[in-house]
């Protein structure tokens, strides 16, 4: 497959499936209240972490393993992959319905607990097995499609019926999640590949922990950045922050569609092209990046006051999530392009971990001390510093050979 193709296929439809649940934020911002508004973000913020520990790694790493995996031997490895991820989905939504619940406004901690449940299904995705397969006709109509028809639906039910039906929006994308991927993983294996192997799959587990630890480590500082900041600041402030991070995780998902859709074309053909794919990697990103950092920096008050009503950024705090934008599309190319495709997934858990440590105090404290600019700010600290990290590795790196 060509590299637009690529681009077109593996870049918008991962990207749209991802961006459905965010598209009825607006109707919720205008025919809902405050605390369901305030609801559907802590639950997912709460989900889309857990989703990251269940998807054990295999955004960053997955796409690799198929592209570079035996034609004969990539059913297997789905099955695999898939069994490992079924042990985590369990008890990852055991904490996220506790956690959502008691994060969320009083009212509305109903709809919190059942988006956190179906953002954290979302964990189960197939997106890393097709991209590595280099098919994206599936994700459309295993995904994308059932996620759509649930958000239209939802989204008539909370303009008919306002805060008394906003609860039907999670359960209606949680049946589309469930339906739709199971049905994938059925066309693909049987359901006995879905009952054997154990052993196999915690092998395979455990060989996915440093991929799996750079993507949980990097959702304490991001996926949870909400619910810090509901931690350290009021529910308006809070309120206003969602809006920057609504914003802001739809620029996160067209950057990691497209870091997808390179990972597997950088290391084809045995990475037999891959200085020159790695090269062309970082120009696109790069490209991304300062077009989602122009976007945030010159549409950002006027976008989440046309989507989000009353809870608009200001531009301060616009500019900061803009360079988180930047730097997240900068470093997804250094991690996954680079350092990944040189067998380096621990180097880029380092990276998120220096990210963490730095991120989730500074978004504590600052949150309240300033409110949604304060998260804004930890949040840039955060990206900015895993993207300094791994260039710093790459640069020892390329010293030593």
């Amino acid at each position: 497959m060509s590299l637009t193709r690529r681009l077109l296929s593996f870049s918008t439809i991962p990207a749209f499936s991802a961006l459905i649940p965010f598209l009825i934020l607006p109707v919720i911002a205008y025919a809902a209240g405050d605390a369901s508004w305030v609801a559907i973000g802590v639950g997912q913020s709460i989900g889309g972490f857990l989703a990251l520990a269940v998807a054990l790694g295999l955004n960053v790493q997955g796409p690799t393993l198929v592209a570079l995996a035996p034609a004969a031997d990539r059913a297997a490895l789905f099955a695999r992959g898939t069994r490992a991820r079924l042990v985590l989905v369990a008890p990852a939504i055991v904490v996220g319905s506790v956690l959502a619940w008691l994060l969320a406004p009083e009212g509305a901690r109903l709809e919190s607990l059942l988006m956190a449940i179906a953002i954290t299904l979302g964990g189960l995705t197939s997106s890393w097995y097709l991209i590595g397969l280099g098919t994206p006709l599936p994700l459309i109509g295993f995904e994308l499609l059932p996620r759509a028809l649930a958000t239209a639906a939802g989204a008539a039910l909370v303009v008919t019926g306002g805060d008394g039906l906003v609860w039907a929006y999670p359960t209606l994308l949680i049946v589309a999640i469930v339906g739709g991927i199971g049905a994938y993983v059925l066309r693909t294996v049987t359901p006995r590949d879905l009952v054997t192997g154990w052993r196999d799959s915690l092998r395979f587990a455990r060989r996915q922990l440093s991929a799996a630890g750079t993507e949980v480590v990097s959702g304490a500082y991001t996926a949870l950045a909400v619910s810090i900041v509901t931690l350290g600041t009021t529910t308006a402030q809070t309120g206003v922050y969602i809006s920057g991070d609504k914003l802001w995780r739809m620029g996160q998902t067209v950057v990691g569609a497209q870091g997808n859709a390179l990972q597997g074309w950088v290391v084809e053909d045995d990475r037999a092209h891959f200085g020159h794919r790695v090269r062309r990697a970082l120009l696109l990103h790069a490209v991304l990046g300062l077009v989602g950092f122009a976007a945030f920096a010159l549409l950002g008050p006027w976008l989440t006051g046309l989507l989000f009503e009353d809870h608009v950024i200001d531009r301060p705090t616009a500019i900061l999530f803009g360079i988180a934008t930047f730097c997240l599309s900068m470093s997804t190319a250094t991690g996954r392009h680079v350092l990944i495709a040189w067998g380096l997934p621990r180097a880029v858990f380092a990276s998120v971990v220096v990210g963490a440590v730095v991120g989730v105090p500074a978004s504590l404290l600052l949150a309240g001390q300033l409110g949604a600019l304060g998260g804004a700010i930890g949040l840039a600290a955060a990206e900015g510093c895993v993207l300094l990290v791994q260039v710093a590795m790459i640069l020892i790196r390329r010293r030593r050979t």
